[in-house]
Order: structure tokens, then sequence, then C-alpha cells
């Protein structure tokens, strides 16, 4: 797909990128060329199933992938016209958590069981602001403050919190440094429907007050629905379908992303039974030829087994299908 061509122009742009992980002696291909582009402020959603590559994207993102597991990263994520695989791992160390922070996926192996909370979060405000010890449990007080927690409760420990709460804690240390850029790792897997609404809300309102752009990788198209502007749909370490929320929703074309929507209820319709993508993800260290859905889609010929483009289908919408390559 077409990008920007001035780095002074681009906020946060990931181009081309690819991941291989080693495992048993076989290579595993876990992101295989993904493109896109994020604008200051905006929210974009990298929707998929499990072991689509999306954690994959974050982690290499932040420069906290596996070293022992980690073949090889290639391509380029630039952040401010700043090149972050190639930047020394002391300057990035500058950035994480100050300019660009993560929220992870699981808030009970994400917290430090023998720390309280409050000093979780106050570790990285006194790391990166450069204030004291006193200062900086003030300051991480007021951001646990800011999420819903009364300083009442700042002195304890993670395993004296509910679900829903330790994953406010999990996003105040995210956004106690005022991050221009969160990575959020599917923040309400974990939660019930009430408390991730609320979750939710709070992301929203503190976003907006802090002027942050987020990536959420989330495979809830609800929580997309709720929360992001443009969508990327994440299939086999590639971005299948790729537009605005308005794209993504009124004019899904990839096969993947039409299975994705089916296997949705609609409380509209009377059906028996859900429509669900039928059959398995392929397996990461031997993929396909070519179009890495075609074992799974129902439109498949044999030129699937050529490599895909992705081809833009209307303004900014781009789909990586062949069929509709040649309807276009």
């Amino acid at each position: 797909m077409e990008q920007s061509t001035n780095r002074d122009e681009i906020f946060f742009a990931v181009k081309d990128l690819t991941v291989e992980y080693t495992s048993g002696g076989e290579v595993i291909h876990a992101v295989n060329g993904v493109s896109f582009e994020l604008e200051k402020g905006s929210t974009i959603g990298l929707v998929g199933e499990t072991g689509a590559g999306k954690t994959s994207i974050a982690k290499a993102i932040m420069r906290i992938l596996p070293d022992h597991a980690t073949k090889a990263v290639g391509g380029q994520v630039l952040f401010e016209g700043e090149e972050l695989l190639a930047l020394p791992e002391q300057e990035m160390r500058v950035l994480r958590g100050k300019s660009i922070s993560m929220i992870f996926q699981d808030p009970m192996t994400a917290l430090n069981p023998v720390k309280t909370v409050v000093d979780q979060i106050a570790e990285g405000i006194r790391l990166h602001q450069k204030l004291n010890k006193h200062d900086s449990i003030k300051a991480a007080v007021k951001m646990l403050e800011t999420v819903g927690i009364s300083e009442d409760r700042a002195h304890e420990y993670p395993h004296q919190f509910s679900g829903g709460m330790k994953q406010r804690v999990v996003i105040a240390i995210a956004l106690a440094c005022n991050p221009k850029l969160l990575i959020a790792d599917e923040p309400t897997t974990a939660l019930d429907v009430t408390i991730q609404a609320q979750v939710l809300d709070m992301m929203k309102s503190l976003q907006n007050e802090m002027g942050t752009a987020m990536i959420l990788i989330t495979h809830d198209l609800g929580v997309v629905a709720d929360v992001c502007e443009s969508v990327a749909v994440v299939y086999a370490g590639q971005i299948v379908e790729y537009g605005s929320k308005e794209d993504l929703f009124d004019h899904a074309s990839h096969p993947y992303t039409i299975g994705l929507f089916g296997a949705l209820p609609d409380l509209s319709k009377d059906v028996r039974r859900l429509s669900p993508v039928e059959g398995l993800p392929p397996d990461p260290s031997n993929l396909p030829t070519g179009c890495a859905f075609a074992p799974r889609c129902p439109h498949a010929t044999e030129e699937c087994g050529q490599a895909i483009a992705m081809t833009e289908i209307s303004p900014k919408h781009y789909v990586r299908c062949i069929q509709i390559g040649k309807e276009k």
C-alpha cells in the first residue's frame, strides 16, 4: 500500500515489518511484511485470530521480543522521524515507557507480586521524569486516582485487587509518563462485560485528555467499533485488509474479514447457528505459497498460489485478494 514518503510528516509508521522466531530447529514466520501508519491522537485496531502475529508486531515495535527465540527482525518502525529498530538500546530505553508505552495482555503476569502497586507506577515516573522518591510516589497516587483507585489502596499488593482493578493498575503504569503512543494488547480480554465497558470508557477519556495515539490489539470487533478510527485485519502475519472503521464494517471485502463478521451474532436475524470461518490458521513454520488464507477460502483458485499485493479498492481502503484485484 502507498504511504507518505516525507519522514517529517509521519507521526508513526510501520513499513514491511518482518519477525522470525526459531523453535525446535524450525523457522517461525510470525510477521510477514506488515505496513500501516498512525496519526497523532488516533487509534488503529489490529484484529485477527489468536496466533495471527498481532502481539509479535507490538513487541517488535517496543523492541522487547525474546532474545533466545527471535531469529530476525526486518523492516522499519518510524516514530516522529526516528527509526526505532536502528536505535541503540540505551536510546530505546529512554523512549520505552516515556514516549511509547504498552498495556500488556495479562495483568496477572504484568505486575510484580512483591511490590505495592504505587511503587510499580512510581518506578517509571522516577526513571523518566527524574523525580525524587517522595514526588514520584505522590505522582503515582494521583495516577491511580485518575484510573479510579483511591489513595487508601495505593500501598496494597496486586493479589489484593480484582482482575478489573489490576487492569486499571496496568493502564496507570502505561499512562504514568503521558506517552505519545500507547500499545494496548487485548486490554479487556480477561474482564467481564461490565468492567470491560468501564475500562474502555476510561481509556478513551484518558486518551482524549492526553492526546495519546493508540494501537489496540484485539479479536473483539465490538471493541474496535467503540474505540478505533482505522482497522487492520491480520492473518498469518500479514495485513489482509486495511482501512477506516467505516470501510471495514460497511464494506468488508476480503473473504477472511467477511468471515469474521459472519461469525458475529446478529440480533436482527433469526438463525440457529453462527457462520464460523471453517478450518484453522496455517502453521507459521510452513506457510502456503501465495495467499495464506487460500486453504480456508471458499473463493480460492489456482491463481491464489502466487504472491498477492495489497490493492486499493477505494480511497485508503486496501485488500490483499487477487479476486478483488481482478474485479477492479
